[in-house]
């Protein structure tokens, strides 16, 4: 539609919020009965600001999966706000859902195997319920994720995230149920845990298993104590969790893993976070400068993205019009009208589509085809006054 200015589109994202003068709100809580953990679960749930956008077409999002809910869903709301969002001209990664599960007995949902010993051997009070971790991966599985595709506007790709505890349920998941998320990341995983039972599964289970299209990264704090000459057992079975994969994963699996020497169990959520969501989604990176005048480019860059992956994505509708935009600022008309086909193709049934369109065509001076086009947005929208008013001045007789 009328002139939408690269500018304008960067800060579009924050500006669409609805909210009040004074409450400022990043996302609702919810919950819904759980019959494999016979009690009530709570969820955290934050849409991106494009979700409720009335300008561009209805999409569907990826999910991303949040452990530890109630102490990560602030920060990574906002970090997928951010590199997601377009603010700044930022489509490092697509915009998506996040559905953060905050915690009830935290033990008995994030251990895969019963025992009450810590990682120096030691029996502990709060490890006496662990052992709960495939029935709760269940209930995300089987409950929780159709609970949220039936709700919301999801396409079928999901990244799951978590730390300490969680990114052994991470690791658990992949293992037992790989179908169910496309992406993995595990922050300093637990996998000291039960005598290094993920770790000894993950000898064999990265040579025989099919993994085409998943995606795993691991972060890994400094937690070496100073001045204490052995090195922990958490420390260690992370390290060698990296050679196996680094030696003997033959399952497809694109995988990476990065130490954090400035960082220690408690910081490196963040940054792991930032990084690997940036690793899952490098061939996803929408990259202004290099793309801006190569429409194949951009098209090129999801079908291979699509590829990797296993699952469709499009550019963003929004992107593509501002790329057309800038052609049309410039004058460049014939790239403009590449641009604004590539999303007429992408979101036929928008209407933004066809008045930017028609806009591009007035422009280059073929005025039958732009009231063609600015006529199909009005049939689509008919309260588009700006293809109204288009085609009244197009129609118009000519002054002699």
């Amino acid at each position: 539609m009328k002139n939408r200015i690269l500018l304008l589109l960067f800060v579009l994202p924050f500006l669409v919020k609805g909210q009040s003068n004074d409450v400022i709100s990043i996302g609702k809580n919810d919950s819904l009965h759980s019959a494999l953990l016979k009690e009530t679960r709570h969820y955290l749930i934050h849409l991106p600001a494009s979700y409720n956008n009335k300008f561009f077409a209805q999409t569907k999002y990826p999910v991303l999966y949040l452990l530890d809910g109630e102490s990560h869903f602030n920060s990574v709301s906002g970090l997928i706000e951010i590199l997601g969002s377009g603010i700044n001209g930022t489509h490092v990664i697509p915009d998506m859902i996040v559905v953060a599960i905050p915690n009830t007995d935290r033990t008995r949902d994030l251990t895969p195997t019963h025992t009450d010993l810590d990682n120096t051997g030691q029996p502990q009070e709060y490890l006496k319920t662990s052992g709960g971790n495939n029935n709760f991966l269940h209930f995300i599985k089987d409950e929780l994720i159709p609970h949220i595709d039936s709700a919301y506007r999801t396409m079928p790709y999901r990244v799951f995230v978590g730390h300490s505890f969680g990114g052994i349920t991470v690791i658990n998941a992949l293992y037992i149920m790989p179908e169910t998320f496309n992406a993995y990341i595990a922050i300093d995983p637990s996998l000291w845990w039960d005598h290094q039972i993920l770790l000894k599964k993950a000898e064999t289970y990265f040579q025989h298993a099919s993994l085409k299209g998943r995606s795993l990264y691991v972060g890994q704090a400094n937690t070496i104590v100073t001045g204490d000459t052995s090195v922990s057992e958490h420390f260690e079975s992370i390290k060698s969790f990296a050679t196996l994969l680094e030696t003997r994963n033959r399952s497809g699996l694109k995988w990476k893993y990065n130490y954090y020497d400035d960082d220690d169990h408690g910081s490196v959520p963040f940054i792991s976070e930032y990084e690997g969501l940036r690793f899952i989604f490098d061939d996803y990176h929408i990259r202004w400068t290099k793309m801006l005048f190569h429409p194949e480019k951009l098209k090129e860059q999801f079908t291979k993205f699509s590829a990797e992956t296993n699952v469709q994505f499009i550019p963003p509708e929004d992107v593509i019009n501002s790329f057309g935009y800038n052609m049309l600022n410039t004058k460049l008309y014939d790239l403009a009208i590449q641009y604004f086909q590539m999303n007429i193709d992408y979101y036929p049934k928008s209407p933004n589509v066809y008045d930017s369109m028609g806009e591009a065509l007035m422009k280059k001076g073929d005025t039958k085809k732009a009231i063609e086009y600015y006529q199909k947005s009005l049939q689509l929208n008919p309260t588009n006054d700006n293809a109204k008013k288009m085609i009244s001045s197009m129609q118009a007789p000519k002054k002699s």
